[in-house]
């Protein structure tokens, strides 16, 4: 996507976990001042390596940005580290607002919007409704209560030999007159989540504007987020298996209106495409990112503790002996932390880890 507009250079920091952390920012300012980069980016779906500490050891003339595709689980914790960025970017457009409320700039940035991939092959619609991805949740009850109904449903997974490439799902999609979208997602029992506690949330999926690329009309489950996106009801909602039905076999039994629902829906799927959308991209982080105040917080605790673990135990997962005890070090001794009452924790906990590492070590190497 950033390639369409800029000079790109990806890191992977699993292959730099021989490296403790203060290292891993050394060779990643050098490869700044090298490349003469001007932005980077950190993305931020997981707990990893990128926290706020971590984020002020990198260069200070670079614009920095938190990259999230899905903020939903992380957000109380991407909100801390985005402090430490001069922008935000995130694949829900709820979430953008999210970020705005607390005085960040923040930008909608859609993932999968490659007009090269996802575009209209010109193949034969042969299935009335399309639904692509895992079964879970209420997908299955809702795609057999449209079969029950003589609904003609084609279902695909990721692994299937018919849809296991992007390509492959963009002509299966093209095949298609309707692609079923589900919203409903589980909240995990992460300490992190603080909406653990409630089953479900209703989050918005790249499907929704992909879809239209291929020329084929997208019914989805309601989510709050679509609505921010398709403002002038182009995309069709249902909010029980019953609309569900009522909708598909309404389109399904006017090709007319099918057909010009598509044609809407696709009119604003194309202001989300690659092409057109990384010329908006450019000119938000061209537009003084770096301007305006700073974001105060104090950092509380948990986060603090959180990274702290992750740190050492990225090392320790993979085995990284030098690194391990470096990084053990850095974060237990040289590391300035607010919540100073957690220091003997972080000791105990290094020592710990240090004795279970010690024990490990050889035996993970004669494993090998």
């Amino acid at each position: 996507k950033f390639s369409r507009k800029y000079k790109t250079t990806i890191i992977y920091i699993s292959d730099y976990l021989s490296l403790s952390n203060q290292k891993l920012a050394n060779k990643i300012n050098n490869i700044i001042k090298s490349q003469n980069i001007s932005v980077v980016l950190f993305e931020g779906d997981h707990i990893s390596i990128f926290d706020i500490k971590f984020l002020q050891l990198i260069d200070n003339n670079v614009k920095k940005g938190l990259f999230l595709q899905d903020d939903y689980m992380y957000h109380y914790i991407n909100r801390i580290t985005a402090s430490a960025c001069d922008f935000v970017f995130t694949g829900c457009p709820l979430s953008v607002l999210k970020f705005q409320e607390l005085g960040y700039k923040s930008f909608f940035l859609p993932v999968e919007s490659d007009g090269s991939i996802f575009k209209n092959y010109g193949e034969k619609k042969i299935y009335d409704v399309l639904f692509f991805g895992r079964v879970k949740n209420n997908r299955s009850e809702i795609t057999n209560y449209l079969k029950q109904k003589s609904i003609n449903v084609m279902e695909c997974g990721p692994y299937d030999s018919i849809s296991d490439t992007p390509e492959k799902l963009a002509k299966l999609i093209n095949q298609s007159k309707i692609v079923l979208n589900f919203t409903e997602s589980d909240n995990t029992n992460k300490k992190n989540n603080p909406l653990s506690h409630i089953k479900f949330s209703y989050e918005m999926k790249g499907r929704v504007y992909f879809t239209g690329l291929c020329d084929s009309l997208c019914v989805s489950e309601y989510a709050p987020p679509n609505e921010l996106l398709f403002n002038n009801k182009e995309l069709p909602y249902f909010k029980s298996k019953d609309e569900c039905l009522n909708v598909i076999k309404d389109f399904l039994s006017n090709d007319s209106k099918l057909l010009e629902a598509t044609k809407r829906y696709k009119e604003k799927c194309l202001e989300y495409e690659d092409s057109k959308y990384i010329k908006k991209i450019k000119n938000f982080i061209d537009e003084g990112t770096k301007e305006g105040k700073k974001i105060k917080l104090n950092i509380p605790y948990w986060y603090e503790f959180i990274f702290f673990k992750k740190n050492i135990m990225l090392r320790f997962r993979s085995n990284k002996f030098s690194s391990f005890f470096t990084q053990i070090f850095e974060s237990t001794f040289l590391t300035q932390y607010k919540s100073k009452f957690l220091i003997p924790i972080y000791i105990t906990y290094s020592i710990i880890a240090s004795i279970f590492f010690i024990l490990k070590y050889p035996l993970s190497k004669f494993k090998s």
